[in-house]
Order: structure tokens, then sequence, then C-alpha cells
């Protein structure tokens, strides 16, 4: 099972870099030490440089224009893509770098990949769901905030579900006004419990041996599909453990309501200014992904 070092971080992720030499006009690679314990790698890289070794390292930035901004490749002498056209596309930022004046990020998302002008795009930014006093406020954020793609993709496997934003809050292990970890909050206060998000299948490596993947899993890997494919995946699951479109329609009839909270990779803060951004990671939850039924 792949580890997701960024969505395990300390509260503050700073992305800036030490002083050093800036990158030459028309250099396109960062070079940095590697590290086991760091999900950014920060070397002498220069000013304006920075790297992170893998993509479940790297940051999730969004596309932040509507106008023409193309994806170069390495070299800089082709146009790869439009940028305009990935409205919905989650990029991973890789590396940061200066050239002929203008800091550029290598952006991978889904099979897209190349070099942009950093100001096409912009942190992943969700809100802290501790923020949320209502049902119908975090129903009205699911369905209409950018970062909640992969909720709204889940969600439609639970057609006429309540969602429960403290069964949501509980099942996410949120912290009690921020105190410590042992004030998490447990779904304690609820009789009948479902936690759909520890369901698993059995999956096979390429050397022929099983693994298992659970929900939880699935819903924090990193960004390399679409979030249709990692929604599918997830009923996959569901209808493996039993859990059919029928008997969850059985259940939202007895009185389940439903809890989601899917991180998915989004900071809940980034600077305004500086480059690169500065992006608090740390989403005051103890797991990044929950899917649960109670009443």
């Amino acid at each position: 099972m792949k580890k997701l070092t960024h969505k395990y971080a300390a509260a503050l992720m700073l992305l800036g870099v030490v002083a050093g030499m800036e990158l030459a006009a028309g250099t396109t690679t960062a070079s940095a030490k590697t590290s086991n314990t760091s999900p950014w790698e920060y070397g002498k890289t220069g000013k304006y440089a920075w790297s992170a070794p893998k993509d479940d390292a790297a940051p999730l930035y969004y596309t932040n224009t509507k106008k023409n901004g193309y994806i170069w490749n390495k070299i800089f002498t082709k146009k790869l893509h439009n940028i305009k056209n990935y409205q919905y596309t989650s990029w991973y930022a890789q590396k940061s770098f200066k050239r002929n004046g203008k800091v550029y990020y290598k952006v991978t998302g889904n099979k897209v990949s190349g070099y942009v002008w950093h100001g096409y795009v912009t942190p992943a930014i969700s809100k802290r769901i501790s923020t949320f006093k209502s049902d119908s406020s975090y129903i009205k954020y699911l369905n209409t905030d950018k970062s909640q793609k992969l909720s709204r993709a889940v969600l439609k496997y639970f057609p006429n579900a309540k969602v429960s934003v403290d069964l949501s809050r509980r099942g996410a292990g949120q912290f009690v006004d921020n105190k410590p970890i042992t004030k998490a909050m447990t779904t304690s206060n609820y009789k009948h419990v479902i936690n759909l998000t520890a369901l698993s299948h059995d999956l096979k490596t390429s050397y022929g041996s099983t693994y298992s993947e659970t929900i939880l899993n699935t819903l924090d890997f990193p960004v390399t599909t679409t979030n249709a494919a990692v929604a599918k995946t997830v009923n996959s699951i569901l209808i493996k453990n039993g859990y059919t479109q029928a008997k969850i329609s059985n259940l939202i009839k007895q009185g389940y309501k439903l809890g989601i909270y899917i991180n998915g990779g989004t900071g809940i803060s980034a600077g305004k200014q500086g480059y690169p951004w500065t992006i608090n990671t740390n989403a005051g939850t103890m797991n990044n992904a929950a899917l649960f039924l109670a009443k």
C-alpha cells in the first residue's frame, strides 16, 4: 500500500526554500537531496526552486484561468496542452523553478503533464469541517465547492441519503475545538454505526501476491485517475461487502444518516503571496476520509 506522506505531515508546510543561486534561464529541472522523513525536498536549489520526490508528496493545485494558458514540454519548445481545457483537473505541482524571470511549475494531472506558469494554477484548498454549523450548509458545500469533486462522485452512489455534518466530523475523527488528539470526536453517541470506510477488497500485485485495500485507502490515494473512477472503485468495494444500492437505500429508509468527509489531499489555507506558496495541509482530522452510516 502506498504511503501518503503529505497527508500526515505537520500542521504548516513551508514551501519556501533556502537562499541560493537562481536557476539559469532555460533551465527546467531543480535538483534536491532526497529525504525519507520529509514530504518536501528543500535542498540548495535556489530562491524560486523546490521539488517533491513523487506525486503523493506534492501539493494539489487547481486550474486558475479560463483564458489560453499553455502547458509546455521540458525544453519549452512545444505547447502540449491548453490549461483552459482542464478546468476540473487536480494538478500535482512537483517542481518549481524560475525561467526568464517567471516562476513555473511542473504539473501532473491524470494523464497530462508538463510545465506551466504558476499563475495559471492555484492551491487546492478545502474548508475545515468544523466551520459548518448545520447539515444544510455542509451539503451546499459538498454540492458546489471545487474541492469536493470526489465527494460528489461518491455521493452519486448514495441517492436520497441524508448527510449529517455531525456524523461526518465524528467519522473523520475531528478534534473537539482543536484540542489534543485525546479529545478527538468519535461516533459513540450513535447506537448503530456502520463504518463503510473500513470495508475492503483484495487486489493482486504484479508479483502475484494479494493485499487488502480499504475504502479509506482508495479515497486517500493520490489523484492518479478520475474522480469517477475512484468512486466506481468505492462502489465496487461496497457491493463486494454486501452493501448494494438496494441495501443502502433500505438502510436510509430505516433512518440511517450518511457521514462523508474526503480531504482529497487539499490544504486548508494558503499564503496569498510568495513563490512557492505556503500551504497548511493539516486538516485537523485523524483520517483524511470518512464514509459512515449511522442512526
